[in-house]
């Protein structure tokens, strides 16, 4: 059974252990890049904690535009967090019709691949699946 195991006012983060899945649910709320950053060492944390095989971060309702730096800041300080944590996956939740649905790629400093879907069902049968992680 899925279980909320921390939140902040920007998002909450969800286990499911009996997929391996741990998933960050963005709130439709105004942030700063800091809240940002914030909300993501958050997920870090619970990842070196729990240790899932994958993550899923749901971001339909997600309106932050980045400020300069801030993906470079992730890929440098976050992404090798989950890494070392032992994620094997990472798939992403966006609007319907968003680019880059379908797509599946191993970015930067990443040790995984990450995917992006339009529902959460594409996204769990991608990480059921295992093939890739």
């Amino acid at each position: 059974m899925a279980c909320e195991v921390s939140s902040n006012e920007w998002g909450r983060i969800v286990h499911h252990p009996h997929a391996g899945v741990l998933e960050l649910q963005w709130r439709n709320v105004t942030m700063t890049d800091e809240a940002f950053m914030a909300t993501l060492c958050l997920l870090a944390l619970e990842a070196e904690r729990l240790r899932p095989r994958a993550l899923l971060v749901d971001a339909r309702e997600f309106r932050h535009q980045f400020g300069p730096g801030i993906m470079e800041w992730r890929d440098a300080t976050i992404i090798p967090r989950y890494g070392a944590a032992g994620v094997r996956g990472f798939a992403f939740v966006l609007p319907k019709g968003s680019p880059p649905v379908g797509e599946e790629r191993v970015d930067g400093r990443a040790v995984f691949p990450t995917a992006w879907f339009d529902s959460h069902a594409s996204a769990f049968a991608w990480i059921a699946r295992g093939d890739r992680l």
